[in-house]
């Protein structure tokens, strides 16, 4: 057990990276709202507002990348700050323009300022939490991003009833220059150089992180070449199919489909937002707990998801066919709150996969959700279109995703992708359902055993 441990970790993740993460929900769904009277005001057409809404996601997809190997390279700490403070700029400026030019521009430099927000925050998990810890830690930066739709819509819509939509991009823009400053101050890339951590959390820290090494040239060649990289971001892209249904048609679906009224409607959709957001926290404490009773990565993460998907895509086609309301939202709720479970496991296997290329994993797995992000919603509209059921497109868009759950079957992320390029397999370290910490490699002598096994084979796809 740990003594004189003032848990600063958490407060980091808690007080710091979870808040910046929430905020740039709310910069990202802002628009959303307040396109409408956006439009009606500056007399745009729908064409115009599509295309100011949709640009910050090429944008956000494009940036995903570099923006990963840029926190790998300098740091969270500059990365994180420069970037929220440009896009907290943006979100500050987009008022200032009545054109589609400059409004188009604002959330073009919005959409690439935000894409580094998800690569630093997992690079500064992975160097501040422990692999023993790391499910609880993925779950509280994933409740900072679900916590965002929650409070976003209503905040927004309040603030322009109040004050109009110029309030709304003053005010959180503001806040996002706040938080900001703070994650400068009150941040660091190592836990031993911040002057508020005790010497035996630095140890702890420690002693739950596989070795650090340098960074070979040339990473993300070998990362393409390889089967395991493009398995992982498919089957994100599959998961994402499902969420996408939540950010974008749920609130059509139950007015449309289930003759909900618009107050009616605005009660339900808040439902499975809000089993989400639970379900994570459930999700980080039951994959640590597994980590812990098991020792292996390979067990605490992968039937994890494997159960997941599955009881995701069976809860939306098992809602499309059913006929009360109540059992609607209840299973909409289950297979959101299942996509949660695996969300949890995705974030974390990043940073069992990635080891010191946490940040250019988790965008290379951001680009594949980015992309789902567009695929998903267009996939459900033809579907509807041309079958004239929403019945359909959800039962196909939850058949689709099902098959991530075979593909979790290949993921191993016991096995670090580039293990050769950091000095070989980790050394095997003891584990049990009594260890406290998970030492330095995160496996058990079972996961090793495969690593080595492998070894040979993956030394071969790398060339």
């Amino acid at each position: 057990m740990l003594h004189n441990v003032n848990h600063l970790r958490w407060k980091i993740v808690a007080l710091l990276v979870a808040p910046l993460t929430f905020v740039m929900t709310l910069d990202r769904t802002a628009m959303a709202v307040a396109a409408p009277t956006i439009q009606n005001e500056l007399g745009l057409s729908i064409v115009e507002m599509s295309m100011i809404l949709t640009i910050y996601f090429w944008a956000y997809a494009i940036g995903q990348i570099p923006a990963g190997r840029a926190a790998e390279r300098f740091g969270s700490r500059k990365v994180l700050f420069g970037t929220s403070t440009l896009w907290s700029l943006m979100m500050l400026a987009t008022p200032l323009g009545t054109s589609f030019a400059w409004l188009f521009g604002c959330r073009l430099v919005l959409g690439g300022a935000q894409s580094a927000d998800w690569s630093s925050s997992v690079v500064a998990l992975k160097r501040w939490v422990p692999a023993s810890e790391r499910a609880k830690g993925n779950a509280l930066l994933l409740a900072g991003l679900y916590l965002g739709p929650i409070i976003s819509a209503p905040l927004t819509a309040w603030t322009i009833s109040r004050f109009g939509w110029h309030a709304v991009f003053h005010g959180f823009g503001a806040l996002g220059l706040l938080l900001g400053a703070i994650w400068w101050f009150g941040y660091r890339d190592t836990p031993a150089a911040h002057p508020l951590i005790t010497k035996e959390e630095v140890e702890y820290i420690a002693a739950g992180q596989p070795p650090e090494h340098t960074a070979a040239r040339g990473a993300l060649r070998r990362c393409l070449r390889q089967w395991r990289f493009w398995i992982f971001g498919v089957q994100y892209f599959l998961l994402v199919l499902i969420q996408s249904f939540y950010t974008t048609w749920l609130p059509t679906y139950l007015m449309r489909a289930r003759g909900l009224s618009l107050k009616a409607m605005g009660l339900y959709a808040s439902l499975p937002w809000v089993a989400v957001f639970v379900a994570v926290f459930a999700a980080g404490a039951f994959s640590d707990w597994l980590l812990r009773k098991t020792g292996s990565v390979y067990r605490a993460r992968t039937p994890v998801a494997v159960s997941g998907f599955l009881v995701s895509a069976l809860a939306l086609a098992a809602a499309s066919r059913a006929d009360s309301i109540t059992a609607v939202i209840g299973l909409l709720c289950l297979s959101f709150a299942a996509v949660g479970f695996v969300q949890v496991v995705v974030w974390s296997a990043t940073q069992d996969l990635g080891r010191e290329f946490a940040g250019v994993m988790s965008g290379w797995t951001n680009v594949w959700g980015a992309l789902s992000n567009v695929a998903g919603p267009m996939t459900l509209a033809l579907v509807v279109k041309v079958t004239h059921s929403w019945g359909s497109g959800m039962i196909v868009i939850g058949a689709a995703a099902a098959c991530g759950a075979l593909l979790w079957l290949f993921v191993h992320p016991e096995r670090p992708l580039l293990r050769d390029d950091v000095g070989g397999p980790p050394a095997p370290v003891e584990t049990g359902a009594t260890t406290d910490a998970i030492g330095t490699a995160g496996v058990s002598r079972n996961d090793a055993r495969e690593t080595d096994a492998d070894a040979g084979q993956v030394s071969e796809q790398n060339g």
